[in-house]
């Protein structure tokens, strides 16, 4: 992994960063807002994975409330589109990170980058434990229910650290930058 993170750091530049953000920038403006009508279409209006957290209850309260049709397309959904979507993102925040990681030469801080990755990871998971879910649903998978909150927390604690590790390196390398330029 740590290869994979050295590749990313070394071949990012900005035209790399504008087309990660103009991909990033495309499923937030055309392909979010059609999932959300698509969801409000099957009368889903409440997404249980946009909440920061729930419990086993409010997921099996949920599924009772989608019924057949919206169960059945939740799980598609997270089949077909939430297996892109945290791609779209992650790519994004990661190349973009790396691009501004390398500029502010804080060079023992790499780790940073891999906060991410993580939240791609707890995103799946919460995806494939919710799937489970609402699939064997009127029956109840206990330890599974239980995870899938839990999963919904790390995935924006974790996504909002991306954010804001960002942010921070792009101040940082700004900073970096303006210092060097001044200097001279």
């Amino acid at each position: 992994m740590r290869k994979f993170i050295a590749q990313i750091v070394n071949h990012t530049n900005p035209i790399i960063v504008l087309v990660s953000l103009l991909i990033f920038m495309s499923f937030m403006l055309f392909v979010l807002p059609q999932e959300s009508a698509k969801s409000e279409a099957f009368g889903l209006k409440e997404s249980i994975d946009t909440s920061f957290y729930y419990t086993s209850q409010d997921l099996y309260r949920t599924a009772e409330n989608y019924g057949e049709d919206g169960r059945a397309f939740y799980i598609r959904q997270r089949f077909t589109f939430d297996l892109i979507w945290p791609i779209a993102y992650t790519q994004f925040i990661l190349i973009a990170s790396a691009y501004f990681y390398k500029k502010t030469k804080l060079l023992k801080a790499s780790n940073v980058l891999y906060v991410s990755l993580i939240a791609a990871g707890f995103d799946y998971l919460e995806n494939i434990m919710t799937s489970t879910v609402l699939y064997r649903f009127p029956q109840t998978t206990p330890i599974i229910a239980d995870m899938a909150g839990i999963m919904t927390l790390l995935k924006w604690s974790t996504l909002s650290l991306s954010f804001i590790i960002l942010i921070y390196l792009l101040i940082t390398s700004t900073y970096t930058q303006l210092k060097q330029r001044f200097t001279r």
